[in-house]
């Protein structure tokens, strides 16, 4: 379907068929309960430590992010996850093959990996601090630890999806109109969407407002598909990261640090672009759909519950998983 060219539409949709490679563009996904079938199908654990890999921890695992990956075939809801295509950094590709898949990752990490497609009970993984001046996490600075020369802490993986190889929420949508004034903060970036990494970008044609008005309402996408947008998305050091096509840039972080930090429920003051939600109504979404918004009562959501636990305490400290 072509994109709209009045109204708010879907303007380019993504899946991310393995946690921390390049993701597939896709001219349709099918959305359900846990968000977009198939992203993050696939992932490593790190068998030393027992940590679901992660370029979030860039000095051990960012080169997975010069990975491409693709599907093979469409995933499907209650179905196996499908085989995938994955080409690396010197151009090598690997089909379908789950075992030189591994291999080729744990040479590429010089780390010995295993090939998830779940996560394990209890599963976590490590998110490092970004050093970069003038980007700091304010008071969960004490929930970090010095490590091999990074800062890090760490997070459970499937918060708000458990079982998934997911981080946090379980869809990320993330507006054009956010990327622009991005840009105009700091032209010299390119502000290429795939950097933050979203599920879906709208372009609103200037009919939604500004993002942050979308917290605790509702995006009617297409025939079918609602979600209930309910936190903006706290960044990290991913966003600097190089990946195909894509340069290394510091300064991408720094400009969303000087005018994205918002209050995100229970961890206070945060560095953000983008939003999470959660699918009321699951089914296809396709680009160029046209995209409304409807205000309703704020809800209770499990995200901000179990982020709540996370940084209360009460959850416990973040498990390894072993073999």
């Amino acid at each position: 379907m072509n994109p709209r060219t009045t109204g708010a539409y879907v303007g380019r949709l993504w899946h991310h068929p393995v946690k921390s490679m390049m993701g597939e563009e896709v001219g349709e996904v099918l959305i359900g309960p846990g968000g977009v079938v198939g992203d993050r199908a696939y992932g490593f654990l790190d068998v030393e430590t027992g940590k679901v890999v992660s370029a979030k921890r860039p000095k051990r695992y960012s080169a997975l992010m010069q990975c491409r990956a693709r599907f093979l075939s469409a995933p499907r809801p209650d179905a196996p996850v499908p085989p995938i295509e994955v080409t690396f950094p010197d151009g090598a590709v690997v089909r379908d093959d789950p075992s030189e898949l591994t291999r080729r990752v744990s040479a590429l990490l010089g780390r010995d990996v295993r090939l998830l497609t779940s996560a394990p009970e209890g599963a976590s993984a490590e998110l490092a601090l970004p050093g970069i001046e003038g980007v700091e996490p304010g008071a969960m600075r004490s929930l970090f630890r010095d490590e091999d020369g990074e800062q890090i802490r760490d997070f459970n993986v499937g918060m708000a999806a458990p079982g998934t190889l997911l981080d946090i929420g379980a869809l990320h949508v993330l507006a054009a109109r956010t990327l622009g004034g991005l840009a105009a903060e700091y032209p010299a970036g390119d502000w290429d969407p795939r950097r933050l990494r979203p599920n879906i970008l709208i372009d609103d044609g200037g009919e939604l407002g500004e993002e942050d008005d979308w917290l605790g309402c509702r995006l009617n996408i297409g025939a079918a598909v609602v979600v209930h947008v309910v936190m903006p998305v706290p960044r990290c050091v991913m966003t600097t990261l190089a990946q195909p096509g894509l340069p290394r840039d510091l300064g991408v972080l720094k400009t969303i640090a000087r005018v994205g930090r918002k209050q995100v429920p229970s961890l206070g003051e945060a560095v953000c672009a983008g939003s999470y939600a959660e699918v009321v109504r699951p089914g296809v979404v396709r680009t160029g759909d046209p995209v409304d918004l409807q205000r309703v009562e704020p809800r209770e959501h499990a995200l901000a519950g179990m982020i709540q636990k996370l940084t209360e305490g009460r959850a416990g400290p973040a498990q390894t998983v072993t073999e």
